[in-house]
């Protein structure tokens, strides 16, 4: 039987998976209807970050159907929730780049889709080289934890991603801020904020093993890419 950790765990991340994909096809839905190019990357995005809870949420559904953890041949588990970061992170970079730099738009999105090929490459092929687990010590009583370990070609790689999105996106956002006044100013503002909540609480899932912390951790998550949608809106 889950313990509370397990019970938290699971249905924060499940919350977050139905969460990414209903808001992400309602943004990619209200983009054609309103022709807003935009708001269809955000929808994917939204999509991909809901998604990058995919092997906790699968584990879970394991745990309730079976009473045991899911089969975790390869680091299977790790895979399914990491294999969607990297194109997540290209979206950002794009959307970032048509705000910000337009004309610099195509070779920064060239730049990091190479990026995202070697991330996959790597979590795909050496996924037990990239991520640390830690199964239960009674199986079923919590989820299989994981995260990606620092020292990894891999772990490097999620913190370029996480740090390229702060400073050039977060920042860059903020920067145009408080250049710009009223409407244009709160949009920017909104943007920086979404971008810094997704890539700090992002940074503290993929990287740490938070506990009972996750509750906060997976709210600031889901929170960041809505913030981005209400800068995006219209």
């Amino acid at each position: 039987m889950l313990s509370l950790i397990g019970l938290v765990d699971g249905i924060t991340a499940v919350g977050v998976v139905l969460t990414g994909i209903i808001f992400g096809l309602y943004f990619i839905f209200k983009s054609k209807k309103s022709n807003a190019k935009l708001l269809l990357f955000l929808g994917l995005l939204i999509i991909l970050a809901g998604l990058a809870y995919l092997g906790v949420f699968l584990d879970f559904l394991f745990v309730l159907a079976t009473g045991r953890n899911i089969i975790n041949p390869n680091g299977l588990v790790g895979i399914l929730s990491y294999i969607w970061i990297a194109p997540l992170i290209v979206i950002g970079m794009y959307l970032g780049a048509e705000l910000l730099i337009p004309e610099k738009k195509k070779v920064l999105v060239i730049v990091f889709f190479g990026l995202m090929i070697v991330f996959e490459i790597i979590i795909i092929g050496y996924p037990l080289n990239s991520f640390n687990f830690v199964y239960p010590k009674n199986p079923g009583e919590e989820l299989i934890d994981y995260n990606l370990s620092l020292m990894s070609a891999a772990g490097v790689l999620m913190l370029i991603f996480l740090a390229s999105l702060v400073i050039f996106l977060g920042i860059g956002f903020l920067i145009k801020a408080l250049q710009s006044t009223g409407t244009i100013r709160k949009k920017f503002f909104l943007l920086s904020m979404g971008v810094f909540l997704y890539a700090i609480f992002g940074a503290l899932e993929s990287l740490t093993a938070p506990g009972i912390a996750l509750i906060v951790i997976r709210i600031g998550y889901i929170s960041g890419p809505l913030f981005m949608y209400y800068g995006l809106k219209e």
